[in-house]
């Protein structure tokens, strides 16, 4: 065998080898593309499951506080309806009370404490003292007005109790009067009284009532303002709405949050499907 017929023996060897080669490679290239749709096929389906229940759950919990936050409004709806009614009677009530309150008190203002030996010296005021004694302020005061406390605030109680002790120890300081055990002091400065207005009226507005030395019907204007205001401010439900503005700001925090936990499992699956 001459070195010419070795040569073409070995190229055409060569050439058979580089050919399955090629053919190899060609197969291998197909039969990866292959499986890896099927592995990616395969992470898309597991993966649609797993969003699809996530997406049922946030759905389920989303449905869940919607039919809280309806509730919610129903409920403060029909209290809003009930409190208007306890309102108007809280407002009858004290209108009532007012009504009958022993014009007597007023003599307070018309006379000055070194004259209120009148009381019981006088003929002309021989009324006064069955006007304003012990059995009188007791039938008085009201007494079913704690039945709307549901449906009220503690500062519309407050409010109507700074009223009517007033009331009532004005009558019986006058009282007092009336019976010839006139107090050595004006009726301002009586510890019942100072008590009461002292611990249900603000520091400055107490100290107007004492430094302007407010006669009675002012005194009682004053509260009567304070009690006609406050339930206009409740009346027109702007606490209500404050409350409510509250619930949706809350309510809209949680679903932002819902929200945004799905993106970050989003994202750490995505993350965790490129590193794997």
């Amino acid at each position: 065998m001459t070195w010419t017929d070795t040569f073409q023996i070995i190229t055409a060897a060569l050439g058979a080898v580089g050919g399955a080669a090629l053919i190899i490679f060609g197969l291998s290239s197909w039969l990866g593309k292959v499986w890896a749709n099927r592995i990616l096929e395969q992470d898309k389906f597991k993966y649609s499951q797993e969003l699809d229940a996530l997406r049922a759950a946030t759905q389920n919990f989303q449905s869940s506080l919607s039919l809280t936050n309806a509730t919610y409004f129903e409920t403060k709806k029909a209290f809003a309806e009930k409190r208007v009614q306890a309102i108007a009677d809280v407002w009858k009530t004290f209108v009532e009370f007012r009504e009958k309150s022993p014009p007597e008190i007023i003599w307070l203002d018309i006379l000055v404490q070194k004259e209120y030996g009148e009381f019981c010296s006088n003929p002309k005021f021989k009324g006064f003292e069955n006007g304003t004694d012990l059995g009188a302020i007791s039938e008085l005061m009201p007494k079913q007005l704690d039945n709307l406390r549901p449906f009220m605030d503690d500062i519309t109680y407050q409010l109507f109790g700074i009223y009517t002790a007033t009331v009532a120890r004005l009558c019986f300081y006058l009282n007092k009067c009336c019976t010839g055990n006139v107090p050595d002091h004006d009726w301002r400065s009586d510890e019942g009284l100072v008590r009461i207005l002292s611990t249900g009226l603000p520091d400055d507005e107490y100290q107007r009532f004492q430094n302007e030395k407010w006669s009675v019907q002012i005194l009682l204007n004053f509260l009567q303002f304070r009690i006609s205001n406050h339930l206009k401010s409740i009346a027109t439900g702007a606490d209500l709405a404050k409350e409510a503005m509250n619930h949706a700001i809350e309510f809209s925090k949680k679903i932002t949050a819902i929200r945004d936990d799905e993106m970050l499992k989003k994202a750490n699956k995505a993350l965790h499907r490129t590193s794997g």
